[in-house]
């Protein structure tokens, strides 16, 4: 049976909870103060934490840093409780690492929600983590691929913000994979079962002219406007139980990004032509392909919106800062795509990939990030034959694109070996801007013979 502390001082408070915890199957311990509280947990370690923001020895913040580091399972969830929540509050307890809060009188139903996605003790076993570190050293990572250091660093916090219900705010590149991001954080969240809607913020204006953006997020009561002969749900009660993935939420217009301000503030929003408050039920995870804070300068992202979402926030690295990522995940979708014609029957052989390939996909800027990858890969793969030779073989006189980015090395018969040599490893650092373990890579030799090979350079 799970096990919950509560620490509260309204004694009426407290006993309702009580009640509500033990009906939905949790053991429960209680305490008035955070003194008593921090007794409690030398006895035991609960499965979750509901806590008063005000008690008489202080803020219910207070108690965060009592509280086990490790326990089984994982971060243990807190919920605080307040009678008087703000932004400046909400932020405050996100980035003390509280999984959510309730505003108080407390609405029981939501408080229910949340207390069916506290994980019990056999969820979250010893044989599933270390299956996923082992993942996360092939670079598989829930939808997500690569093994560089700086996606590992992405994964470090999609794995720490996961199991929390704060509202998380990805940025990056276009094509970069922000929705793939938002997606592994949405099946490796607590919210997994339930569903994952997605509204992309470049199509609210063709949207607009179908169906206003407040009926749309909001939903909208019967005979709220010419043509509204039924109610219908808005995105937000679309995404109960679930996630709200709102893609480039800079593009959203600015009374919508007030409303949804408000209705994260409050918790409840009001579907249009209502007159009820409707008890939200989702998780947000927005993105944008701006760097914040200039969106914030510009007027086209709210800032307290940003303040509030920059409370958990993800940015993803362009392409060209991944390392050898490109390789790895051209490899991949190389894979699919002979799985795919195998379930077809198009093709009785498996396509391999060439050096030269690899090499291009290594060497190239990748401007377009991992959407422009993808897209010459296939090019390239429905192009080829059963090596996938180059990146351009879709394109006419592409010499197998030994020439990628104009680069191209001319020997004349005759040449000094050690000439050649110097030439070869020159230009390669150039095409990859100087990088050496690409160039490294690319020319087959380890990062410390390159080096060795250019201090001889250097001294002849």
């Amino acid at each position: 049976m799970p096990h919950a502390l509560i620490v509260e001082d309204d004694p009426n408070s407290l006993s309702g909870l009580s009640a509500i915890l033990a009906a939905d199957g949790f053991s429960v311990d209680t305490a008035t103060t955070i003194a008593e509280a921090r007794a409690a947990l030398t006895r035991f370690i609960p499965d979750v934490v509901l806590v008063d923001l005000n008690l008489p020895d202080g803020s219910g913040l207070d108690l965060l840093q009592h509280l086990p580091a490790h326990p089984p399972g994982g971060a243990l969830p807190v919920i605080v409780m307040t009678g008087n929540a703000t932004v400046e509050s909400a932020i405050e307890g996100l980035r003390h690492g509280i999984w959510d809060y309730l505003l108080k009188p407390v609405n029981i139903p939501r408080l229910r929600s949340l207390l069916a996605r506290i994980p019990r003790p056999y969820e979250l076993t010893e044989e599933v983590q270390t299956l996923r570190a082992s993942l996360r050293q092939l670079g598989r990572f829930g939808s997500m691929l690569g093994r560089s250091g700086a996606i590992q660093h992405v994964y470090d916090t999609v794995e720490r913000l996961a199991p929390t219900e704060a509202a998380v705010l990805i940025s990056g590149e276009a094509g970069t994979g922000k929705q793939m991001a938002a997606r592994t954080m949405h099946d490796m969240s607590r919210r997994r079962k339930g569903p994952f809607i997605a509204f992309d913020c470049r199509t609210a204006n063709s949207v607009a002219a179908q169906r206003s953006l407040d009926s749309l997020l909001f939903g909208h009561e019967r005979g709220a406007f010419n043509g509204a002969e039924q109610r219908e749900p808005g995105l937000f009660e679309q995404a109960s139980g679930g996630t709200l993935f709102i893609d480039e939420i800079a593009e959203l217009p600015r009374p919508q990004q007030e409303a949804l301000l408000r209705a994260l503030d409050s918790q409840t929003f009001m579907r249009v032509g209502g007159t009820s408050q409707v008890v939200t039920d989702f998780r947000l995870i927005a993105s944008t392909r701006k760097v914040p804070r200039a969106a914030v300068a510009d007027g086209s992202l709210h800032e307290d919106l940003t303040v509030r979402l920059e409370a958990a926030a993800v940015t993803l690295p362009p392409l060209r800062e991944r390392g050898d990522d490109p390789a790895l995940i051209a490899q991949s979708i190389i894979d699919d795509l002979n799985q795919e014609a195998a379930a077809r029957g198009a093709s009785e052989t498996t396509k391999q990939v060439g050096p030269n390939f690899l090499r291009e996909c290594l060497t190239y800027d990748w401007p377009g990030n991992v959407r422009e990858l993808q897209e010459r890969v296939r090019r390239a793969y429905h192009a080829s034959g059963d090596v996938v030779e180059s990146l351009r073989a879709d394109e006419a006189g592409s010499a197998n694109g030994l020439d990628l980015n104009g680069s191209r090395v001319q020997v004349t018969v005759g040449t000094p070996l050690a000439d050649v040599e110097e030439m070869l490893i020159r230009a390669t650092l150039d095409a990859v801007g100087g990088t050496r373990h690409r160039a490294a890579s690319l020319l087959g030799i380890s990062p410390k013979t390159l080096y060795n090979k250019l201090q001889r350079m250097r001294l002849n």
